[in-house]
Parts: C-alpha cells; sequence; structure tokens
C-alpha cells in the first residue's frame, strides 16, 4: 500500500488533480467529507463545537451551521485554531479506519489541512497543487460566488505556494488551462505508479 496526501492552495485545481488520479486508480479519501462526516447530527465532535462556539452555530434541526461557522473561523485565527483542535483527532481516525478498510494499493488523502492535521505522517509522499495568489483569488471568487475582500480573508489563512512546494515530494503549478492540468495529473499518475 502505498498513501499520498493531497492538498495545495484554493483555488489552485486540487479537486481536478484529485480527479485525474482517481481515474488512474488511487483509492481517493476527501478529508472534507470526512470532516462533514464525524460532526453530523449527534456525534461528539458537534457537541464539543456547540460548546465552544455556543447554540448560535448549530441549526434549529440539531444540525451544524457550516456557513455562519465558517463566517466566524475564517475571519479569525484563534477561532480557527479552536475548531481545528476540536475535529483533527476525529478526522484523524475517521481517515485511518478508511484506509485500513480501503484494501487498496493506492490511498489518495485528498485533504486541504494536510500538514495542519498532522494526518501528512501517515503518507509515503505529498503532492500539492500550487498557482499564483492572483489566479488564486480570481478562482475563489468565481467559484465560490464571493466578493475580493471575502477571498483575500480566506487566503490570508492559508500557505503561500513556497510553503507548499517546499514540504511536498511532487507538486503541479497550475497557472495554465484546464488540460495544461489534466496532461500534468495523469503525466503524475503515470509517474507514482512506477515509484
Amino acid at each position: 500500500m502505498r498513501i499520498y496526501g493531497l492538498t495545495g492552495m484554493s483555488g489552485a485545481g486540487k479537486s481536478t488533480v484529485g480527479e485525474r488520479l482517481a481515474l488512474a486508480g488511487f483509492y481517493p479519501i476527501d478529508c472534507d467529507k470526512v470532516s462533514r462526516c464525524v460532526t453530523e447530527k449527534g456525534k461528539p465532535a458537534l457537541s464539543m463545537i456547540e460548546r465552544a462556539f455556543g447554540k448560535e452555530y448549530i441549526c434549529a434541526d440539531g444540525t451544524l451551521n457550516r456557513r455562519k461557522l465558517g463566517g466566524l473561523v475564517f475571519s479569525d485565527g484563534e477561532k480557527l485554531k479552536t475548531l481545528e483542535k476540536i475535529l483533527y483527532p476525529y478526522i484523524t481516525y475517521e481517515i485511518v479506519s478508511r484506509i485500513n478498510d480501503s484494501g487498496e494499493e493506492y490511498i489518495l488523502l485528498d485533504a486541504p489541512t494536510l500538514f495542519e492535521s498532522g494526518i501528512d505522517a501517515v503518507c509515503d509522499a505529498v503532492i500539492s497543487v500550487v498557482c499564483d495568489r492572483d489566479i488564486s483569488l480570481q478562482r475563489i471568487m468565481a467559484r465560490d460566488g464571493i466578493d475580493k475582500k471575502a477571498a483575500l480573508d480566506r487566503l490570508s489563512r492559508q500557505h503561500p505556494a513556497e510553503f507548499y512546494i517546499k514540504k511536498s515530494e511532487y507538486y503541479i503549478e497550475n497557472n495554465g488551462d484546464i488540460e495544461q492540468l489534466i496532461s500534468a495529473a495523469d503525466a503524475l499518475a503515470k509517474r507514482l505508479k512506477e515509484v
């Protein structure tokens, strides 16, 4: 079994790279989906979030108000750290369980916060997808339908391209079009299977 972590800047094209690697036979574990799973109604992490942030971040039906909580943590670094401290142990446990249950030869952990969570420790290698900051900003605004200030807030809480490049065994720089990104991802998939 080989475990690869996939991370990178918001708006860099990580999702597209993940899709191409999955098509090439890498078993994907989407850590954002795992995060949603561990914060479902009735789960211990949700109770801890309610205690830490207040009832106003829980919807009337007992589910997490993700939009409201996201608005808070993306504008306040300390609140983000509090949330991460709550979530990462639950997420890590669930990811390791899924890896162990998969029986797959190639695992792909799609994790925006791979390094922050410490889950990079279980990876044989890390792949990062990066792009120029201005390109990232434009893509985030278009993708999420947010204004420049909100996109800048989000980017200010993330690492620059250099951080990801330095901490990764492989990286893709996506400053071009979708065809170039797909070609780079397919070439990387082939290379990883030859390791």
